[in-house]
């Protein structure tokens, strides 16, 4: 046998091997042998939504974290991860289409205020984001009207309108300081190491609960025993050990938040 057959052997069988490893720690292969698929589903969404902007942010990584604890193999979070920072549009279907046939009513509500509460972690939505969630509320069922009160009750702000990022009109808006309709909370997605990096301070403690600079103390009160309410672990318990361990890690985010402010 000739040298190049050899060689065209052995380049064949670590191709082979690559694609079989691929394959091994695809999200379809994590997907088919877990037991717990509803919490894998859930956990690539909230991957995707944390990861949409360009970065996932130590707070939104140690949420997920946090996250790993509750599923039975902990190596899932990170192929989810892997493989969920830039989808492919066949990942994307099987876990989004799992969770519209097996949730329920209440179920997918639940994930919408979970994917909020995710996308929200430093107080305010990049424009990425913005048409993530809103993508989800359209698969999920929910009007524009109805994710609009969800984003309210959750954040504590109005849903803002991304509006049309290819129109001269919109950016000269954004560049002159121009308020969008409802109000102005939208940010452009930002370099890594900013935003859901920085440590908890009054202004990203404001942004959290949905604040102005001159809040009072009963003010900060009011709304954080709205935000405790809506955003208690205990409510998604529905969903699975992943949600409530994602919703724990958020409302630790929310009470150091309130800490802040009350100090």
């Amino acid at each position: 046998m000739s040298s190049s057959c050899v060689s065209g052997g052995r380049n064949f069988g670590h191709n082979h091997d690559m694609e079989a490893g691929a394959e091994a720690t695809s999200f379809a292969n994590v997907f088919r042998a877990s037991e717990q698929k509803q919490s894998v589903c859930l956990l690539a969404v909230l991957t995707w939504v944390a990861a949409c902007d360009g970065k996932i942010g130590s707070d939104e990584q140690e949420m997920l974290n946090k996250v790993a604890e509750a599923v039975d193999d902990k190596n899932d979070l990170a192929i989810i991860e892997a493989r969920m920072r830039a989808p492919s549009a066949s990942d994307l279907e099987l876990a989004c289409r799992y969770l519209k046939n097996h949730l329920d009513r209440g179920g997918k509500k639940l994930l919408a205020q979970l994917a909020v509460t995710v996308a929200t972690q430093d107080g305010h939505l990049t424009i990425s984001e913005n048409l993530v969630l809103q993508f989800l509320a359209d698969l999920l069922g929910l009007s524009p009207r109805q994710f609009s009160k969800l984003y309210q009750q959750i954040a504590h702000q109005p849903f803002p309108l991304p509006g049309d990022p290819s129109s001269i009109e919109w950016w000269r808006r954004r560049e002159s300081g121009e308020p969008l309709h409802p109000k102005e909370v939208i940010a452009a997605d930002e370099e890594p190491g900013t935003a859901a990096d920085e440590p908890m301070t009054r202004t990203i403690a404001l942004r959290i609960l949905g604040l102005e600079i001159d809040a009072s103390r009963e003010t900060v009160h009011k709304a954080y025993r709205r935000l405790a309410k809506t955003r208690h672990p205990d409510r998604f318990a529905k969903l699975g050990p992943a949600a409530v361990a994602t919703a724990t890690e958020a409302f630790r985010r929310l009470h150091e938040a309130y800490q802040v402010l009350s100090a």
